[in-house]
């Protein structure tokens, strides 16, 4: 409420009812009243529109941020490959060997 409506029911209360100041008083601090019954309304709702922007806004920047994290640890990943003698342990022979290394080079071309 705002002081200047304060002020006036404070007036309008302190005059002498008997007098026409009393109801000129009165009315006056009715509309100062309901006006600033209004202006609240109005000051909560913009301080609710504010804080839920004001959220979303962090949201998506933490949405931003998770992802460019992401990323960057997805570009960090060195690729790991199958040294010959993994490759023979698994496929016992040159032709299985040629064959992971085919193998291993589309996926290396897939993942970079």
């Amino acid at each position: 409420m705002s002081r200047e409506a304060m002020q006036m029911a404070l007036e309008a209360l302190e005059s002498d009812p008997t007098s026409l100041a009393w109801l000129i008083n009165k009315k006056q601090a009715i509309t100062a009243l309901r006006q600033a019954l209004v202006d609240a309304d109005d000051t909560s709702q913009k301080r609710v529109d504010e804080m839920v922007k004001t959220e979303h806004d962090r949201a998506v920047e933490l949405g931003q941020a998770y992802e460019r994290g992401w990323n960057a640890a997805l570009a960090q990943r060195q690729w790991v490959g199958l040294t010959d003698d993994e490759m023979e342990a698994l496929f016992l022979n040159e032709d299985g060997v040629r064959f992971a290394r085919y193998i291993e080079a589309k996926l290396r071309e897939k993942n970079t």
